[in-house]
């Protein structure tokens, strides 16, 4: 018997986890579904009777077990609609017969105390799905292990014990199984009884024969008193989520862009050419030159495809890198800037009058900004060390120069003459940092910054309309908008002119409010957001986000006459 209750005790358990672990799908749907039916904290007092056997009586004598009784009080909780714990306190008065059969009246005797930690398993609450839950009937499943301590053995009682006994009182080691049914009758109270099997360490019960547990099953009857909040058993109706987003695009706020009084425009580009050591002359096979200088007839030649086309003015400002003596790269500097003024004039038939050139023998600026931003600062269209895709970019940089950026930026905002700045960024750890520096970040701090301004009429709408595919650098704002006004709202002629403005205009408040409306029109509003970031905080702009809240539902709104309001 001992081993057919222990297999029955080890396969409940077994169960539960299975049927737990089917269950974790529905129970897991949301924390509201998961709350239906869990019970808050409980109280317990049961009382009853019992029924006592140790090994050497076959299940097939129960009814002729002796009759003894008990009671335990308990406190438990439910962590959800399933799983719990309980702690139970019991006292019962037990009595057993030590003989192969029950064939005589002679019964052993003795009282125990245990102290029980239980797992609960709400059967009732997981056969059915969460919105019916706590019904009045529950039904709780367990399993728990604990201590009992055994006392008030006969002293001198003769028995007919085929096996000598005990009565020596001893704590023991326990565990058991069974089933809990109650039946509420009200938010506080229920009534209900117990089944449970329970198996304890074999030191008494006059059995000493090596065997590892006596079993007792025990029947009773008692209260739950509920001591927390019941969680009702109201299942939460849907939510139904009305659709309030704004359907209709409302007339959207597109600017016209002054005009500019003057016909000048620029064009601006940084080219990066290599010099062999301390040489100033432009060898145009020499290393990454031919792409240099081919980037750089394109520039030109996009300013001057137009022979109306009047050069007024060519800027070109030369730089050179900190890694040498200060007097060597103003020769440097000055030298290359001017054979890059020669070049220009040779191949482009450009006067010389026009040019104009300066330089600064030590980019510094550069340097400083590339260290302070991580390296960020070449990703930023305007402040790029290399703005063509094809040329490698400076790689990120390592963590051994980003850990000694706040150092190198104190060295490079010091008061110290260049030369004397530059030998103190070789000694910053042990000139790692500086090396680094050196190979991926001052070819790029060797360049010269050109603009060319040039003189043109302003073009027609038909000029511009074919201008804006092919040469759309050459074109003013006021031109490109115009482009968008000739084609019908919402075509694709428009949608790119306004597209292509940005582009050219990236900083430009007004092409990027017009760029915003453009896709505000087309539902496209994470294009929208993201020129709206450019396009400043005039009433225009605003009122337009105001749309855009409207359009994703993120904001209540009205229509006044044709117009947006959101309520604040």
């Amino acid at each position: 018997m001992k081993r057919q209750t222990l297999y029955l005790f080890v396969g409940v358990v077994t169960m539960l986890f299975a049927c737990d672990h089917d269950l974790k799908a529905d129970t897991n749907d949301s924390i509201t579904t998961a709350q239906l039916g869990r019970d808050s904290l409980y109280l317990q007092l049961f009382g009853g009777i019992n029924k006592s056997a140790n090994e050497n009586l076959p299940m097939s004598e129960f009814t002729s077990y002796p009759w003894s009784f008990g009671m335990f009080m308990g406190i438990g909780k439910e962590f959800n609609a399933i799983w719990g714990w309980r702690a139970a306190l019991r006292l019962n008065h037990n009595k057993s017969r030590n003989v192969p059969r029950c064939e005589t009246d002679d019964v052993y005797s003795w009282n125990s105390l245990g102290l029980f930690a239980d797992a609960t398993f709400d059967i009732s609450d997981a056969l059915v799905k969460a919105p019916k839950r706590g019904k009045r009937i529950n039904i709780k499943a367990f399993a728990g292990v604990g201590l009992s301590y055994a006392f008030n053995y006969p002293e001198s009682l003769p028995l007919s014990y085929s096996v000598a006994y005990s009565n020596k009182s001893k704590i023991v080691p326990g565990m058991r199984a069974g089933l809990n049914a109650t039946y509420r009758l009200n938010e506080t109270w229920r009534v209900g009884m117990e089944l449970s099997h329970n198996m304890y360490g074999d030191n008494f019960n006059g059995v000493k024969d090596g065997a590892p547990f006596d079993h007792r099953t025990n029947l009773k009857v008692g209260v739950t008193m509920l001591l927390g909040k019941k969680k009702k058993n109201t299942s939460t109706p849907p939510t139904v989520v009305y659709d309030h987003r704004l359907r209709e695009v409302p007339s959207l706020p597109f600017i016209m862009p002054k005009a500019d009084e003057t016909n000048t425009r620029n064009l601006h580009g940084r080219a990066f050419l290599d010099f062999p050591v301390n040489e100033t002359f432009i060898d145009p096979k020499y290393r990454r030159n031919p792409e240099e200088l081919q980037r750089l007839h394109a520039t030109i030649d996009s300013a001057l495809f137009d022979k109306t086309f009047k050069v007024k003015l060519v800027t070109l400002h030369g730089y050179a890198s900190p890694e040498s003596p200060y007097s060597n790269n103003t020769r440097l500097a000055r030298g290359r800037t001017q054979s890059l003024k020669d070049y220009i004039c040779k191949n482009f038939d450009i006067d010389p009058s026009l040019i104009r050139t300066n330089y600064t023998p030590e980019d510094w600026a550069n340097l400083r900004s590339f260290i302070e931003t991580k390296g960020n600062s070449r990703r930023v269209k305007g402040d790029i060390w290399y703005e063509h895709q094809s040329v490698t970019e400076t790689p990120e940089m390592p963590d051994y120069v980003a850990d000694c950026r706040k150092e190198l930026l104190k060295i490079i905002d010091s008061s110290l003459q260049p030369d004397k700045k530059e030998e103190q960024l070789k000694q910053v750890d042990g000139g790692r940092p500086y090396k680094w520096l050196l190979q991926h970040v001052y070819p790029g701090l060797r360049h010269t910054d050109y603009t060319i301004e040039y003189q043109a009429d302003y073009y027609t709408i038909e000029q511009s309309r074919r201008l804006i595919y092919t040469h759309p650098e050459v074109l003013k704002l006021k031109e490109m908008y115009l482009v968008a006004k000739s084609y019908e709202e919402g075509t694709d002629g428009w949608f790119d002119a306004l597209q292509t403005a940005a582009q050219q205009y990236p900083n430009n408040p007004t092409a990027n409010l017009n760029a915003a409306s453009a896709c505000v029109k087309m539902h496209r509003m994470t294009d929208a957001k993201a020129y709206l970031d450019k396009a400043g905080t005039s009433p225009e702009a605003n009122y337009l986000r105001d749309i855009v809240k409207a359009m994703e539902g993120k904001a209540k709104w009205k229509m006044e006459g044709d117009k947006i309001i959101i309520s604040k």
